[in-house]
């Protein structure tokens, strides 16, 4: 399982690589989506323990994180929002998860688990570093001058002039 933090931050990172886009809007959207599949934790955890369902389809990594769960997903986001942004924060949580350790890719129809069981904590590590590369580059390309952070009338003339 690659934690919660890194699957929000991957997905932001995806949003910035694949649109560049300054609106916050597909940022938002990739985050929630990439937190959805790992609701089962909190949603069917007690429905197991009380006895309510049964099943490996509703433990972690089981219906919520299959291909059902995220054309529904998409196409509930696809009405009110952007979808892409959607798309890409559910696939890139569902592919991380199947390189570490996998998930019922077909579920409720299969329990069958699909994957690999890669290490956990190399591909925490790794998704952390290319994710925090990504956007602390996006951040620097989005804000490219001194001029942003400083009182023009602070900078040297020459820049002073370019602002106004």
């Amino acid at each position: 399982m690659v934690a919660d933090g890194v699957h929000i931050l991957l997905a932001i990172a995806l949003v910035y690589l694949c649109f560049r886009t300054t609106d916050a809007g597909p940022y938002l959207v990739a985050a929630l989506a990439a937190s959805v599949p790992d609701v089962d934790m909190y949603l069917f955890r007690p429905l197991i323990e009380l006895g309510y369902v049964d099943g490996v389809v509703w433990g972690h990594r089981g219906a919520t994180h299959s291909v059902f769960m995220g054309l529904l997903l998409v196409a509930l986001v696809a009405m009110v929002g952007p979808w892409r942004p959607a798309a890409l924060g559910f696939g890139s949580h569902v592919t991380f998860d199947l390189v570490t350790g996998g998930v019922r890719l077909f579920a409720p129809a299969s329990a069958a688990l699909v994957g690999v069981s890669g290490g956990w904590l190399l591909f925490n590590l790794l998704a952390t570093i290319v994710a925090a590369t990504v956007l602390v580059t996006a951040i620097v390309r989005m804000n490219p001058g001194p001029e942003r952070f400083v009182a023009p009338e602070l900078l040297p003339t020459a820049v002073s002039d370019r602002i106004g």
